[in-house]
């Protein structure tokens, strides 16, 4: 069985044990894209920072629902349950799916509680998720030098849109540049 790698990422509330969904975007290898924004986070756990830098970046801030469905591309905005039912329902097109985020410590936990916990992710999903930065780390891309110091810059480095990072569409796609560099750059060096 052949697996497919898909490329998650994620925008929430805050860094803490209580964070809510605002965006989920998942970004296959193969072309295929789910992109969601959730209408039933609770915008008083948002500090500033999220708000100036996450929901100025939302495709579809002036709506209180949207649905388009083309393909293998699906965009929507509902809230947790219905964005759940159609993220089962998208997943279901791929036979075996790997996981791939960038800095995903938040992101794998909460697609997980999408579910209602990772044992009850979709069975096409391979249980555990791969990090780029581990593997940016390892390929002494990232050297730390200090809490910020000593990172690279994803979109420079896959060279995208920086102007729309912490958007978790383009973040998504980011990321799956990011892969396929690694990816080269492994193949030709080990």
């Amino acid at each position: 069985m052949k697996s497919v790698q898909i490329f998650l990422d994620t925008e929430f509330t805050g860094l803490n044990q209580n964070a809510q969904l605002i965006s989920l975007a998942m970004v296959a290898i193969t072309g295929e894209v789910f992109y969601a924004e959730f209408n039933d986070f609770k915008r008083e756990n948002i500090n500033p920072w999220i708000k100036l830098n996450v929901l100025t970046k939302l495709k579809f801030n002036h709506l209180d629902t949207y649905e388009k469905k083309e393909s293998g591309n699906w965009m929507i905005k509902a809230d947790h349950h219905k964005i759940q039912e159609y993220l089962t329902e998208w997943l279901k097109q791929f036979e075996l799916i790997e996981i791939w985020a960038d800095v995903m410590a938040y992101d794998w936990v909460l697609f997980c509680e999408l579910f209602g916990g990772a044992m009850h992710t979709p069975d096409n999903i391979f249980f555990t998720p791969f990090d780029l930065s581990t593997l940016m780390k390892i390929s002494g891309l990232i050297n730390p030098q200090g809490k910020y110091e000593g990172d690279i810059n994803r979109a420079e480095f896959a060279g995208t849109d920086d102007s729309l990072q912490h958007n978790a569409l383009n973040d998504a796609l980011t990321s799956m540049q990011c892969y396929k560099k690694l990816k080269d750059i492994w193949q030709n060096n080990f």
